[in-house]
Parts: structure tokens; C-alpha cells; sequence
């Protein structure tokens, strides 16, 4: 009778790899999230945050907007059940097995007394299942961190009008991005914000990003999507926060944070053009068609 083949161990250093890359194609990018969630992503019966690269999958490359995770058992001995077809994500923990001379297992008490033990470190895991993934149980949750920002005139004119612009909706708390195949931009709603001037500046730059649909100014960059670090896409990000920029200077919000921010996210984009300077005069050009095409002809300067 055949043995049935052995089962590889995945490659954990490869897995973590893969899902950074997969979320980061998506448009999750951390260091522009200036809003609030339901704080630090955690196992939900003992309450601990995750840590170290857990603490980065969890809470900047999950798909979920609720950051808290049950295993299986928990959700069984909780009076639930994980939903068909979920999938689970992993939680990356190191492990330590130690042996002597003869390649024989000894305990870690044993091995500190000892010269001849090996220390062999590795990866592990054990899978969770986020509570969106969950049914059969009454989940309780933190309130969101609401902070009571005001939204501003000369912004909302900017963006009232706009001509035929994309939908706006709610489906994510957790991100802000402009869907180029259905024309929607998703925005965490303004209370989640840190400031008012922060939400105005993240909805500014997807704004810019939708004007590329090809209803409208057909940017190549956005009428055909590309893989996320490509030139094509990191000049459209370019685009997008140059774009953003000029808007915020008409609107008068561009405080020095938000500033800061900007000018480390253009210079990310920059350095993976390899400081392509030349590439900023052109990302001008079409930022300002953008913010041309969003102002309209009989635009205001004085708002």
C-alpha cells in the first residue's frame, strides 16, 4: 500500500511575504491612514493585542474592518461556528527545539546547563478566524474613536462641484480608495479622522485618482490597472498626492502635518522611480489637468 505523501510545512517567511504584497496591491497602504478604528487588532476572549509581525498583518493587512480574531475552539466554546468557505489567517509565533551532540531533543532547562545543545529556531502557527467570519455569537466591541470634526465649506464646494463624480460610499471603515471599475471612492467617515483637514486631504487624493476614469480624463495609468510598485502606478500615486496638494492649497488646509505626510509619501513614490525627477514635472501637468477637470471653468478661486 503506498504511503500517502507528506504534507509540506509552508514557508511562513514566504506567506508573510505574499500577504504584505497581496494587501499592498489592494491600495492598503499604513503610513497614509490618518483615521481611527476599533484600536489594535486582538484575540477576542483574552484580549491581548498582537505584537512584533503579527501586530503589522493584523492590523495595517487585514481585509477586515473589525480587528479582532477567534480560533476555531474559541468560537466552538463561545456557542459559534465558523462560517463555510472562511478564510482563516495565520498568527506567526518562533519556536525554539534544542539537541545535543547525538541530535537527540532535550528540554530548555536541561540545554542552559549544558555546551554540546544545538539551538534550532523556526516559525509556526495556528490559524484564527476574524468575527466577520463568525456566526452564533453576540460580539461586544469598543465604540470607534469619534472625534467631533466639523466638515469645512471651502472644502465641501470643491467637492460639490465636482462634474458627474464618482459615488461616494461607506463599505470600509478600515480604508480609503477609489474602485476605478464600479467609479466609487470608499471613505472612513469624517468622525473617524484625526482632524477634518486630514479627511479633506485622503478624500482629495482619491478625488484626483477618480478623475483618471475614462469617462473623464481616461489617464492611462488608471484605465488600465497595474501591478502595485510599477512605474505606471507609482506615477499615478504621484498624480494623486500632487493633485491632492494643489487642492488643499486652494482649500487652505495644508497645515504642516498634513504637509509632512504628503511630502513623505510623494518622496516614497519618488524613491521607487529611482528620483526620476523629470517624473514630477510630468505628474504635475496631469495633476493639475485633474484638479482643472474637478474645479470646472466657472470655478471660484476665492471660494
Amino acid at each position: 500500500m503506498r504511503k500517502a505523501a507528506k504534507k509540506t510545512a509552508p514557508d511562513m517567511y514566504q506567506v508573510v511575504t505574499d500577504r504584505i504584497i497581496e494587501q499592498l496591491e489592494r491600495g492598503v497602504m499604513p503610513w497614509r491612514k490618518t483615521w481611527s478604528s476599533y484600536g489594535l487588532a486582538k484575540n477576542y476572549v483574552s484580549g491581548k493585542a498582537y505584537k512584533g509581525i503579527n501586530m503589522l498583518m493584523m492590523n495595517f493587512f487585514s481585509p477586515h474592518s473589525i480587528p479582532y480574531y477567534l480560533t476555531f475552539n474559541q468560537a466552538k466554546e463561545l456557542g459559534g461556528h465558523v462560517k463555510k468557505g472562511s478564510k482563516a489567517q495565520q498568527v506567526i509565533y518562533f519556536n525554539m527545539i534544542f539537541k545535543d551532540e547525538n541530535g537527540n531533543k532535550v528540554s530548555k532547562e536541561a540545554a542552559e546547563n549544558r555546551e554540546d545543545v544545538k539551538v534550532m529556531k523556526f516559525l509556526k502557527y495556528y490559524n484564527v478566524f476574524n468575527v466577520e467570519d463568525i456566526e452564533g455569537i453576540d460580539f461586544e466591541f469598543d465604540e470607534l474613536r469619534l472625534l467631533p470634526n466639523e466638515r469645512i465649506g471651502r472644502c465641501e464646494k470643491i467637492i460639490q462641484g465636482f462634474p458627474s463624480p464618482p459615488d461616494y460610499v461607506e463599505k470600509d471603515r478600515g480604508r480609503a480608495y477609489y474602485h476605478p471599475l464600479e467609479d466609487y471612492i470608499n471613505m472612513p467617515p469624517i468622525e473617524q479622522h484625526d482632524s477634518a483637514e486630514f479627511y479633506y486631504s485622503t478624500y482629495f487624493h482619491e478625488l484626483i485618482h477618480s478623475t483618471g476614469h475614462a469617462k473623464r480624463l481616461a489617464r492611462e495609468e488608471v484605465v488600465t490597472p497595474n501591478r502595485f510598485g510599477s512605474i505606471p502606478y507609482s506615477e499615478e500615486e504621484l498624480v494623486a498626492e500632487l493633485g491632492a496638494s494643489f487642492l488643499r492649497k486652494i482649500a487652505d488646509i495644508d497645515s504642516d502635518p498634513i504637509f509632512q505626510n504628503s511630502a513623505s509619501y510623494i518622496h516614497g513614490w519618488l524613491s521607487k522611480l529611482k528620483d526620476d525627477k523629470k517624473l514630477v514635472f510630468k505628474a504635475s501637468a496631469e495633476a493639475q489637468k485633474a484638479v482643472d477637470y474637478i474645479l470646472g471653468d466657472n470655478f471660484d478661486d476665492t471660494i
